[in-house]
């Protein structure tokens, strides 16, 4: 026990007096230590949460892009069918005008060769008849 006259300074080493400021310091240290444990686990939780949120934003926009390419696609797909459409329309058309002409091509040729068998029938009809007379005219005269 301290004595009435122990000076003040010479208390603090005393040792209720040094386990007293030690609780104390590691007291206040662990109570740090928690205030900054807690700190550090809501800038956690905090940036957890942006995290959470920024994935969120990130997955809605590239649906959203997704869907925007999935549109132009079809659009482009339509864009094409109806591109090619129009080929195969033409390229009909032409065949079928191609297929005219040459119908009336053939008609007409076939119309200059019958034409001509005609008229080559006729020659042979009037060699024919000129070899006939001149059969005749050999006949009679020989008899």
């Amino acid at each position: 026990m301290p004595t009435a006259a122990t000076p003040w300074w010479r208390r603090w080493s005393e040792p209720i007096v040094v386990v007293t400021v030690i609780v104390s310091l590691v007291a206040a240290l662990a109570a740090g230590a928690v205030a900054e444990f807690s700190s550090v686990k809501a800038d956690v939780q905090a940036s957890e949460a942006r995290i959470h949120e920024d994935i969120r934003t990130s997955e809605a926009k590239l649906h959203e892009e997704i869907q925007a390419s999935e549109a132009r696609l079809h659009e482009e797909v339509q864009a094409s069918e109806a591109r090619l459409t129009e080929r195969i329309q033409a390229t009909e058309t032409r065949i079928q005008a191609s297929e005219a002409r040459l119908h009336e091509e053939i008609q007409a040729s076939e119309a200059r060769v019958n034409k001509r068998i005609d008229e080559v029938a006729i020659e042979i009809r009037t060699v024919n008849d000129k070899l006939d007379r001149l059969l005749e005219t050999l006949l009679a005269t020989k008899s």
